[in-house]
């Protein structure tokens, strides 16, 4: 395979942004659904069945008093400061703390009305809080901290254990003022019988690191973590028995999923929450543990709480609030949400989008309305593309490609994301015995200029041609070293011919023959992130930094001057004059003298915008995080 290199420099401007007044392009766009929580959710706590409160990232605080019915944000006003929320416990429906990163502890005395920050006289990130009554209370973190309160919190002493562990302590549980547990990292399982003076390491039976600890009695307890982890205890953890075997957890990835919450009813009932949206339920004290099959929600589950036999809660990422009201049976998506990666459009009235947790959105009614679909994957899908109204093709991480026949009914997986792609999907092939490894990597980006031509690029420029309509995919090469080692992130083709892709390190190829050779077309630093092609000689790319590049030539490229030096990740052109881009913190840009001059519009989301893509009649739609979609009007 034969390439032709064409260097070009690529100018450097310097902007003065704060010196330049922005200018507003006349366009209104509109958000057309968002997520209503930001936040990554941690923990879960209810003190009685009505009363409940939720923590994660960003500060974020949210209770139900009426059992869940309904969830508001706490305090009445804003905390003024941003901290990840590790743990929250309450002790009556008015008192209760929470501990998060940088050594933060609060206590609320009104139900979480108003909150009082505490002072520890550390920034260690806090993992976990367990309070017995208002004034005993003790706290856990990184680096084996351990810090007992006999004050309800107005003042924290540290307790010495550096001759038990200095592993990070996720989880602590004490049942009265002397006795009591932490679990940990590395396996770290440790007791004390004089409230925390001194410890003693129980070994638990596990080298992975322990996340989650239940105490039903102050002898029968779990603990459950990473690498599918579970262990149990009838004798207060002078034994701990690995019954990790025994949880039947799945392996979505060729591993066990990391088991991050775990919570009992009673001895018999307990729950599990675990990564890729794993539920476990058990029944039978543990001797068996079942996986729900469908997932409700594949985003990674954090923390799970059984307020009674029959209701349970389970919280996760990308605000994920899960309910059940039969044990674990069956669960109600109260709130689930994920990164947004790519969209496109089949005609004016159908459309797709695709995320990370296997997301996969669809309208068909010109985007009023997006259901979900089950794709049957839970990794990240970064690329899409359809070669008929029923045929289409979805691509991401793990060399996953996934395929439809009935326009999105129905998704189904050509290859087997938990091999990692190790070579066994008999339909994408790298005969090159030099690039054949690539066939177990990842995709970043997928397109289909004709009904019968795609291509898909992604890890260590991986590039995958089809000819048949998707049937068949074959590994193409650049034979360039600074493009076939990049990530490629970007990918367009205006025929069956002549195409461009473009990613890390200002990698920039194009080809003219289908993808028999490839010319290195390079000479920025920027990770350049997506190319639109208008013909074989007009095309732009964007990336980091406000980069935007525009060719008039099909071979040599020039910056044009953006109002922003946000990262750009989506370009499209109506036509040779007007386009829009897409970046960071919800950043739109519109031409309409071909990039000449770019003017900043005004955007209905901070979010980070991931694409853009123009429907048939006009409207410009873009996407991004939480789940953000947002159009003209």
């Amino acid at each position: 395979m034969r390439i032709r290199i064409t260097s070009t420099i690529c100018p450097v401007i310097f902007l003065l942004f704060s010196s330049i007044n922005i200018i507003y392009a006349q366009e209104d766009w509109s958000l057309i659904r968002g997520s209503k929580w930001q936040s990554n959710l941690n923990d879960v706590f209810f003190v009685d069945n009505s009363h409940g409160w939720i923590v994660g990232s960003n500060s974020t605080i949210l209770h139900t008093s009426n059992g869940g019915k309904d969830w508001i944000d706490q305090p009445n006003q804003p905390l003024p400061f941003k901290v990840e929320l590790h743990k929250v416990r309450f002790i009556s429906p008015k008192l209760g703390w929470v501990v998060g990163g940088n050594g933060t502890i609060l206590k609320t005395t009104d139900g979480g009305s108003t909150w009082q920050k505490l002072t520890t006289g550390t920034f260690t990130v806090l993992q976990a809080v367990s309070f017995i009554d208002e004034k005993h209370g003790w706290l856990t973190g990184e680096g084996g901290l351990i810090m007992v309160t006999e004050n309800g919190g107005r003042s924290w002493k540290k307790q010495s254990n550096q001759d038990t562990t200095n592993n990070s302590l996720l989880s602590v549980h004490f049942a009265n003022q002397k006795e009591g547990w932490a679990v940990g990292k590395a396996g770290t399982v440790i007791h004390s019988t004089d409230g925390g003076s001194t410890w003693i390491d129980q070994k638990g039976k596990t080298a992975s690191s322990l996340s989650s600890l239940c105490m039903l009695t102050n002898n029968v307890g779990w603990a459950s973590g990473g690498n599918g982890a579970l262990i149990h205890t009838v004798d207060g953890g002078k034994n701990w028995e690995d019954r990790t075997e025994d949880s039947s957890v799945p392996h979505s990835n060729g591993m066990p999923e990391p088991i991050w919450g775990i919570h009992f009813a009673n001895e018999d009932i307990g729950l599990a929450a675990a990564e890729f949206g794993v539920i476990l339920r058990t029944v039978d004290a543990g001797a068996t543990w079942t996986a729900l099959n469908p997932r409700p929600a594949p985003n990674k589950l954090n923390a799970v709480y059984m307020v009674s036999e029959q209701e349970a809660w389970i919280v996760g990422d990308y605000s994920t609030i899960l309910h059940s009201s039969n044990g674990g049976e069956s669960w109600d998506v109260i709130s689930s949400n994920a990164d947004l990666k790519k969209i496109t459009f089949v005609d004016a009235k159908k459309a797709w989008a695709v995320g990370l947790s296997g997301t996969i959105l669809n309208t068909d009614d010109g985007g009023k309305t997006w259901s979900e679909q089950n794709s049957g994957n839970v990794f990240e899908l970064f690329g899409i593309g359809f070669v008929s109204p029923n045929q289409g093709y979805v691509v991401g991480s793990n060399a996953t490609l996934i395929e439809t026949s009935n326009g999105g009914n129905n998704w189904e997986m050509v290859n087997d994301p938990s091999d990692e792609g190790h070579g066994t999907a008999k339909r994408i092939v790298f005969d090159d015995p030099m690039t054949s490894w690539k066939s177990a990597l990842g995709f970043y980006n997928l397109h289909f200029p004709t009904s019968t031509h795609g291509w898909g690029v992604g890890e260590m420029g991986k590039i995958a041609h089809t000819n048949d309509g998707g049937k068949n995919w074959f590994g193409q090469s650049t034979n360039n070293p600074q493009i076939d080692f990049s990530n490629l992130f970007g990918v367009y083709f205006v025929d069956a011919n002549t195409g461009w892709t473009v990613g890390a390190g200002g990698s920039i190829a194009k080809t003219t023959d289908g993808g028999k050779t490839w010319q290195a077309q390079y000479g920025c630093s920027e990770e350049l992130r997506s190319v639109f092609a208008l013909s074989a000689d007009i095309a732009w790319i964007v990336g980091s930094q406000g980069a935007i590049y525009a060719t008039k030539d099909g071979s040599s490229w020039t910056r044009q001057i953006a109002p922003t030096d946000e990262n750009l990740h989506g370009v499209t052109f109506a036509d040779a004059k007007t386009g829009w881009v897409i970046g960071s913190n919800g950043v739109i840009l519109q031409t309409t003298d071909g990039g000449t001059t770019w003017l900043m519009q005004k955007s209905p989301t901070t979010n980070s915008l991931s694409d853009i893509a123009q429907a048939e009649d006009g409207t410009v739609w873009a996407i991004g995080e939480w789940g953000t979609i947002i159009a003209t009007q």
